[in-house]
């Protein structure tokens, strides 16, 4: 039987959100649980994680999860149980009547996405979202409360890292990491993919910056120029799952497969039952990473970013620069 140190479940528990941003993969805004259905999923991770003796990390998301009526209840609910906690949010709605709730909660985290500075960030996610996001970090900064920024790395704002990790260490937050937009290959939004090229050069910089302690590197890839001996490996298929808020399942929400839904099954079932778990875990270090020396510990690199640009999950991350390349 697998064995995990800590599985971790992203919970959507809202498609509702205040913003529209540009690169947003939802197309319903509309459905959301009630507290019961919250508890019933709440029962089935904890038997989850009691399976495989394990701890927990719960994620909670959106949308935007503070639209929510039951996300403080849900977060108190889960730290009753020894579950840890963190919401991710665009952060617009944080005043410090919520932050300091959030502090009550007992939240291990907060993660607030930046897209760049102020004109980029309001043209990707709206006018005066930015500045709404800052008041939202300030806010859970003065009760003490460990913040990270999310970037989302995409041609319009590629070159604004460098000033983003100036201004968020001027904020005081905690952390700043970047991923990789993904965008499948058949929409109409696949311009705001990065390039090979233009993910070489960020991830370069990222590196300069990540060995001045401004930026985290700890997904796909970035291993390659940062200090840290930190080797990402996708977990899809692994200590992750994924619950969108109409109870739909997932290995990851960026790998658009639906394992199934709650109503008619459980988490710990559709982990290990499910062929599309049973062939992620199964996967094989692509052919043409396996002469790499990272290729045990990174096997392969994104997956969903693979399968966004190709259609396929099994084959080494596009945007590596030592993959060798196969016809």
């Amino acid at each position: 039987m697998e064995t995990y140190n800590t599985f971790t479940l992203q919970w959507h528990i809202t498609h509702r959100c205040n913003l529209r941003c540009t690169h947003c993969y939802q197309d319903d805004y509309s459905s959301f649980e009630s507290r019961a259905d919250m508890e019933r999923i709440l029962d089935q991770y904890t038997d989850l994680l009691a399976f495989y003796g394990c701890k927990g990390q719960l994620n909670v998301t959106g949308g935007e999860p503070l639209t929510h009526p039951d996300l403080f209840w849900l977060l108190k609910a889960a730290r009753v149980r020894g579950i840890k906690t963190g919401v991710l949010t665009n952060g617009t709605l944080i005043g410090l009547r919520e932050a300091q709730r959030l502090r009550g909660c007992g939240v291990d985290y907060v993660q607030i996405s930046l897209d760049g500075c102020r004109k980029t960030h309001d043209a990707i996610r709206g006018e005066g979202s930015f500045q709404q996001a800052v008041e939202g970090i300030c806010a859970l900064k003065t009760q003490g409360l460990f913040v990270s920024i999310s970037f989302t790395a995409q041609r319009q704002n590629q070159r604004e890292l460098k000033k983003l990790a100036r201004y968020c260490s001027d904020l005081g937050v905690d952390k700043l990491w970047f991923d990789r937009v993904i965008i499948p290959a058949v929409e109409d939004s696949q311009h705001l993919t990065l390039g090979k090229a233009d993910f070489a050069r960020l991830n370069k910089q990222a590196g300069r910056l990540n060995r001045r302690g401004m930026v985290f590197c700890g997904r796909a890839l970035q291993f390659l120029h940062c200090q840290s001996k930190l080797v990402y490996h996708c977990s899809a298929g692994e200590d992750l799952l994924v619950v969108l808020a109409n109870g739909d399942v997932m290995p990851c929400r960026r790998l658009p497969f639906v394992l199934g839904n709650v109503r008619d099954s459980t988490l710990l079932t559709l982990h290990r039952e499910s062929p599309v778990m049973q062939s992620l875990r199964a996967a094989q270090i692509p052919e043409g990473c396996r002469a790499c020396r990272y290729a045990a510990l990174c096997r392969g690199g994104s997956k969903c970013l693979a399968y966004a640009k190709t259609g396929r999950y099994d084959i080494p991350d596009p945007d590596c620069p030592l993959a060798v390349s196969l016809p």
